[in-house]
């Protein structure tokens, strides 16, 4: 992500890690890197941000003066991670988390974008998480949680979720893969009646536990985080239509000529297993603003918005006529380009392209 953080006319750059080869839920090597006008970068993580170099599992960042001082503040999101706030003090990046009102927000983060949602002159934040529509639920009260651990030595990195259902925590995987997961489960679990309605606490010994990395999720919303101009921010769920599948990509602009700020969001997700059902109910979604920050969704009808596949990125582009084109890029797919008329989002023809 660039930035020039220091001020001097040069671009910054941010790097943002997401795992560790073969040992999801440990924390990669975040940097950032200073440049020194001549196109070199060095290291200065260790430095100026050390609560960088570990921030978590990475996926987005976005640079902004949230505090307003007139200097570049860095946000960070990732998985199991809440929306982590970077701010500048000193020349040092600083975790102020907590003094920005975003504790406990860890959740499944795909994207985060900084943009003036109220006309207010502040940037907010628009955050793409998993969204409500899934077998994997988590709450304040009742979070989602990653097990980490090499569980009886067996020399390799494991992963246990577990997840809320009517109150009480079980694990995502069943008895099958937990024992070609731990081989020493099976003479415990000899049948599935065995295994039954078994909790983490139940399968595994306490000393195991106790020593186990836990990572938390307790936000799935896909959200806006306004900046309230007191050095804190006002996290909001988007409308429910918004919730249907994960948000990866977003965009935002006055889309129906009211002069308020409105949203175009997308996403989806494949790569899951049979249970959990692949995250396909996405079709891109049209979200008018109120022009305080407040969001309605626009049925398809009226929006003509329809953006099939895992969407991963959107741009807005203005054509030398004024006309603004958005441009979809989908994983394993082709590149979809949209007009963006007023009141109506209608497809280009052709519809895709390979440019």
């Amino acid at each position: 992500m660039p930035g020039d953080f220091n001020g001097d006319g040069h671009v910054d750059l941010f790097l943002g890690s997401r795992v560790v080869s073969r040992q999801y839920g440990k924390s990669p090597r975040s940097h950032l890197l200073q440049n020194d006008g001549t196109g070199r970068f060095s290291d200065v993580t260790a430095a100026l941000a050390p609560a960088l170099v570990e921030a978590g599992m990475v996926s987005s960042a976005a640079w902004l003066d949230y505090d307003h001082d007139g200097r570049l503040d860095l946000i960070v999101v990732g998985e199991w991670m809440p929306v982590r706030v970077f701010r500048q003090e000193n020349g040092r990046f600083v975790d102020r988390t907590t003094e920005a009102g975003l504790s406990g927000t860890n959740g499944w983060w795909n994207r985060v974008t900084a943009i003036d949602l109220n006309r207010d002159g502040r940037q907010d934040l628009v955050l793409g998480n998993l969204g409500l529509n899934s077998y994997i639920q988590a709450s304040r009260t009742e979070p989602a949680q990653l097990f980490v651990r090499d569980y009886f030595e067996n020399g390799a990195l494991e992963q246990i979720l577990t997840f809320y259902k009517h109150g009480v925590s079980y694990p995502l995987a069943g008895r099958d893969e937990l024992v070609r997961m731990m081989p020493q489960l099976r003479s415990r679990y000899p049948s599935y009646a065995s295994f039954g309605a078994s909790r983490i606490e139940d399968i595994l010994p306490a000393a195991e536990l106790r020593q186990a990395n836990v990572l938390e999720a307790r936000e799935f919303s896909n959200a806006v985080a306004l900046d309230r101009g007191n050095g804190s921010f006002d996290l909001r769920p988007l409308p429910i239509a918004a919730q249907f599948a994960p948000v990866y990509a977003s965009l935002a602009a006055d889309f129906d000529g009211d002069g308020h700020t409105d949203l175009v969001v997308a996403g989806n997700f494949y790569g899951v297993t049979p249970v959990q059902g692949r995250y396909d109910a996405s079709y891109g979604l049209l979200l008018r603003g109120d022009g305080a920050g407040l969001f309605e969704a626009v049925e398809l009808e009226s929006s003509n918005l329809l953006i099939e596949g895992q969407v991963r990125h959107m741009a807005l582009l203005r054509r030398a006529n004024g006309e603004r084109l958005i441009l979809v890029a989908r994983n394993g797919d082709k590149l979809q380009i949209l007009r963006a008329l007023r009141y109506r989002l209608s497809p280009e023809r052709p519809t895709s392209s390979n440019k």
